[in-house]
């Protein structure tokens, strides 16, 4: 695929393919790392893919988050409520802690979240108390986790300011639940059940993706 310079060509990528993950782990498809040049990266320009990734997110073009295989990716915004419907768990977060199968730090996480939409992330490691340098991994962990069950999603950024009010430093990521995110953007939620949507999702895979990356993200979906 010939190389991209501009944000704008970026989103035509999104639109017509549906899923760009940052980093290539999908066999046969692009991401936002194939398509650019390495040396756009990480330069603070409009050219700078890196801020792209936010941009996207934050104007609602496409959901920014590590959806599936805990790789970090863009869906456009179309298709995100599709992709929720297929990826969310069948149980909320409460009753997976009561049965085991989530921590009280996602709980906590979540509610945080859930009560300050596009809290950032150094706000949101205080208040689930995960601030310290030796929490960083169990923080990543919990995150990734309600991620991949498409409960919260990567609002876009924020600066980071010091106490007089002054940009100070890089900025800093903003979270929100999903839901809050489509309905800020005028998107509709999904009530198809998860098989469905899944179904419906590989429909459009299949007629954009290349064979193998069809077949990858039928395995994603624990689809056989």
């Amino acid at each position: 695929m010939t190389k991209i310079h501009t944000f704008e060509e970026a989103v035509s990528i999104v639109k017509e393919m549906g899923v760009v993950p940052l980093s290539s782990f999908i066999p046969e498809h692009p991401s936002l790392e194939s398509i650019t040049e390495k040396a756009a990266w990480h330069t603070g320009e409009a050219s700078d893919p890196w801020l792209w990734r936010d941009r996207f997110a934050g104007e609602g073009i496409a959901a920014y988050g590590r959806f599936f295989k805990k790789k970090p990716m863009l869906i456009d915004s179309r298709l995100f409520p599709l992709w929720c419907r297929a990826l969310e768990s069948s149980m909320e977060v409460e009753e997976r802690y009561q049965d085991g199968l989530a921590s009280r730090h996602t709980v906590r996480l979540y509610e945080v979240i859930r009560d300050n939409p596009g809290i950032d992330v150094k706000t949101l490691r205080r208040a689930v108390g995960l601030a310290s340098k030796e929490d960083k991994a169990e923080f990543d962990k919990t995150l990734i986790e309600l991620q991949s069950s498409t409960e919260v999603v990567i609002a876009g950024i924020s600066d980071r300011l010091n106490e007089q009010g002054n940009k100070n430093g890089w900025n800093s990521t903003c979270y929100v639940l999903s839901e809050v995110w489509i309905d800020q953007h005028g998107l509709n939620t999904v009530r198809i059940s998860a098989e469905e949507a899944k179904q419906e999702l590989l429909a459009d895979c299949k007629q954009r993706w290349s064979e193998a990356a069809y077949s990858y993200v039928v395995k994603a979906l624990s689809i056989r």
